[in-house]
């Protein structure tokens, strides 16, 4: 093998082992200039490679961006499921605060709540995700188990990232859905009233899943 077509293996089996094992997280962007740095070839082989790995659908290449690590593909039943565990994530966070008697500050989910009303059915999911998840980091921002967090987020992501276009549309049309009930959980926590946030986390989860059922 000769010294180019080694170092392009090099990079291909080195990027390959960094997103299997989860060292580079699904949505990671890396740059050839950086991964250049790191692995002391030229940008070339490195670019090869990567051609490669999106060919094998394991990145996209994005102009001017570099690459993107993608989500590992999910059906619809994979799509009811990570609702279902990011709705027991959400209600035993919500019971966490209730039992600690957290007096929630909502300064920081007012201001994005203020956001996601302004772009309601954006063609471009990504705008609304990236919004959306800062509504769930700041959701979150007093539990005190940051794997669960870390989980729930990681599961949002693996939702969101999704390329299937299917999926893309079902985010598309229940983007007023999930406004309505995050403006309305934003209430029950600005009250304190974790019980009614419980139940409202519970009808935002049965609302998208019968989005889901029912088609767009």
């Amino acid at each position: 093998m000769s010294k180019p077509k080694k170092l392009v293996e090099a990079a291909y089996q080195y990027s390959k082992e960094q997103i299997l094992t989860k060292q580079w997280l699904p949505q990671t962007h890396i740059t050839e200039i950086g991964l250049s740095k790191k692995l002391g070839i030229s940008r070339t082989p490195i670019r090869q490679a990567f051609l490669r790995l999106e060919e094998e659908g394991y990145i996209v290449i994005e102009q001017n961006k570099g690459i993107r690590i993608r989500e590992n593909q999910i059906s619809l039943q994979g799509f009811h499921e990570r609702l279902e565990f990011m709705e027991l994530l959400s209600i035993d966070y919500l019971h966490f605060l209730q039992i600690k008697e957290i007096q929630f500050n909502t300064d920081a989910l007012e201001t994005i709540m203020d956001q996601l009303k302004r772009i309601t059915y954006v063609k471009e999911n990504e705008v609304f995700s990236d919004i959306e998840f800062d509504y769930w980091t700041s959701f979150y921002h007093y539990a005190k188990n940051t794997y669960t967090t870390s989980l729930f987020l990681d599961t949002f992501r693996s939702i969101n990232g999704q390329v299937d276009q299917e999926i893309q549309g079902l985010l598309q049309v229940s983007q007023p859905t999930r406004i309505k009930h995050f403006n309305q959980i934003l209430i029950f926590l600005k009250q304190n009233d974790y019980a009614l946030a419980r139940k409202e986390v519970r009808i935002l989860i049965n609302q998208l899943s019968l989005i889901a059922i029912q088609g767009i």
